[in-house]
Parts: C-alpha cells; structure tokens; sequence
C-alpha cells in the first residue's frame, strides 16, 4: 500500500513537471507562429495539438511507462475531451456565481489537472490495459 502511494506521487509529481514544460513548449509554439504571421486560432489549434501530442508521447513512457499504441492515443485523447469538459464546466459555474474571470480560470486548471491525472493512471494510460477483454 505504501510503495503504491510513493509511485501514485511520482507519477503525479512526473505528470505535473511534464504538464509545465508542456505547457510552456505548446505557448511557445503558439507566439512563434502568430509572429511569423500565421493566424491566431491557427497558431493556437497547431499548438495544442503539438502539445496533446507531445503530452501523450512522454506522459505514456515516462509519467504511466506504458507502450504508446492506438488504444492509449485513444482513450487518452477521450481524457483529455473530459478533462476539458470539466474545465469549462467549472470556469462557467465559477464565473456565474462570481462574475471574476480570473477567479474562474483559475479554479478550471486544477479540475482538467485532476480529471486527466486520474483518468490516464486509471483507464487511458494504466498497465496492460490492452491486454485485458
């Protein structure tokens, strides 16, 4: 039970490190290309998809250590499709009730961090997943 919770906090504190820099290298991407000329709900939709591609490249071998194939690309994109939804489920309900803007993306990040955590280390990105009928 013990060695489960260290590696639930590994994986957690691997997702998170890799959520930064993923976060960072997607905005990059997305200023790059509005500088270069390139319109920006474009540069945004070619950012974040390098940057749910890359995320679901190193969060499978790295965070999960799982072998990336068509099911995982899959079940985690269906993550990340919830995640979003309860993002933008709390950042309406937040801002309803607030009306602070802010406030609201700010209570939405940690609900998509959490969502996707656990729905990749328990569904999309588990071990031997693929094995299983």
């Amino acid at each position: 039970m013990i060695t489960e919770a260290v590696s639930t906090r590994m994986q957690l504190l691997r997702y998170l490190i890799v959520g930064g820099l993923n976060t960072l290298g997607a905005g990059a991407i997305i200023f790059t290309l509005q500088a270069a000329g390139v319109a920006p709900l474009l540069a945004n939709l070619a950012g974040y998809a390098i940057g749910i591609a890359a995320s679901f490249l190193v969060n499978s071998r790295i965070t999960f250590n799982v072998e990336s194939n068509r099911g995982t690309a899959m079940r985690f994109l269906i993550v990340t499709g919830i995640s979003y939804l309860a993002n933008v489920a709390v950042v309406f309900v937040v801002l309803r009730l607030s009306g602070a803007p802010y406030l609201a993306q700010a209570c939405g990040i940690p609900v998509y961090t959490i969502v996707g955590f656990l729905g990749n280390k328990y569904w999309a990105l588990k071990p031997g997943i693929d094995n299983e009928s």
